[in-house]
């Protein structure tokens, strides 16, 4: 059962970067075709590709290294705590600075919870 619901909130966390990613990055490289176009019509779709799949991958990136620091801020400022005697579950305080974040680094990293 823990295994399982281990699980699903990993592939809900990725479900949520995913999501967050695609939506900046179609933002972004909407932004940055109109912009490169004003100053070169014939820019090719190639270049375009480049910067939509790097924004993506460098997008994803940082929102996974910045839900670790804030967990890491969390965690030391005493704004996460175990419970339990496993420490199967954490308890996150209401008024944790960035506490999406925090629980979105929980998700992707079940491992936290033995913790």
């Amino acid at each position: 059962m823990i295994e399982r619901s281990r699980l699903t909130m990993l592939l809900r966390g990725m479900a949520k970067v995913i999501a967050i990613a695609f939506l900046a990055n179609q933002v972004l490289t909407s932004v940055f075709t109109l912009a490169a176009q004003q100053i070169d019509p014939q820019l090719s779709h190639q270049t375009i590709w480049v910067f939509s799949c790097m924004t993506c991958g460098l997008f994803t990136l940082w929102l996974q290294s910045d839900a670790r620091r804030a967990y890491g801020f969390a965690r030391e400022k005493g704004y996460v705590k175990a419970e339990g005697n496993a420490g199967e579950a954490i308890q996150i305080a209401t008024d944790c600075p960035k506490r999406w974040l925090v629980i979105l680094h929980i998700e992707l990293n079940p491992a936290t919870l033995k913790a």
